[in-house]
């Protein structure tokens, strides 16, 4: 009987993680957005815009691949 609490607890700390790098990842585009932003306000030919908009991109990627892999494992596991 306690392995299976310990297991179950066990899950839901990696799901609770996993929740957790979902939100960042999505949150580290959005802070990449803003600073985009400014910059944009700034100076739109500074060379650091190419740079940026290409971790936004690669961002962008990544958060949406956590999401569906996020997705996949925890929501439609569970129906």
């Amino acid at each position: 009987m306690k392995e299976t609490s310990n297991s179950s607890q066990g899950q839901y700390t990696v799901r609770k993680r996993a929740e957790q790098a979902k939100t960042e990842a999505r949150e580290a585009v959005e802070l990449l957005k803003q600073a985009h932003e400014l910059i944009t306000n700034d100076d739109a030919l500074q060379p650091a815009m190419k740079h940026l908009r290409t971790a936004i991109r690669e961002a962008e990627v990544r958060a949406t691949t956590l999401e569906d892999w996020y997705w996949r494992t925890y929501i439609t596991s569970c129906t």
